[in-house]
């Protein structure tokens, strides 16, 4: 928790002058009560709202506001499509949300491969590799909004 908030002060103000900006939300965020209905977008899943109380549609409405491309993660290799991304926009800066060791480790490869990172973790981690099922996981939309600000 602590290296998140160091990176988040250190390059909060980078991120935010980034000329491309975009955010990975992890899919455990989605409304488990009903079938997502998530389309395949220009590099990962985009949200397309379908429940009131889907964190992902939240994040994405309010990520959007803020000039914030969201996504929804659910490619494996990070990496390559950082590195796509960079290639692609080279001033760009990445808003990832995820369980803390996950989000600490996609930080430490953005600032490796020069992308401006920042960072909110789950308010728990409930992940079916932890759990042996998946079950809903939030975050808090009020620190987000503080972060992007």
């Amino acid at each position: 928790m602590l290296e998140i908030e160091l990176v988040n002060r250190i390059y909060r103000k980078a991120f935010q002058k980034s000329a491309y900006k975009f955010a990975l939300l992890p899919h455990c965020l989605r409304d488990f009560r009903s079938r997502c209905d998530a389309v395949p977008g220009d590099m990962e899943y985009v949200c397309m709202g379908c429940t009131e109380d889907c964190f992902i549609r939240l994040g994405s409405q309010l990520l959007r506001k803020y000039g914030i491309q969201p996504y929804i993660s659910v490619t494996i290799d990070q990496e390559k499509l950082f590195r796509r991304l960079k290639a692609k926009h080279p001033d760009i800066g990445a808003l990832g949300i995820a369980c803390v060791p996950e989000l600490a480790q996609a930080m430490r490869l953005c600032i490796r491969l020069g992308i401006s990172p920042i960072g909110i973790p789950l308010s728990a981690n409930r992940c079916a590799r932890w759990m042996k099922l998946a079950h809903e996981t939030s975050f808090s939309l009020e620190e987000l909004e503080e972060l992007v600000r």
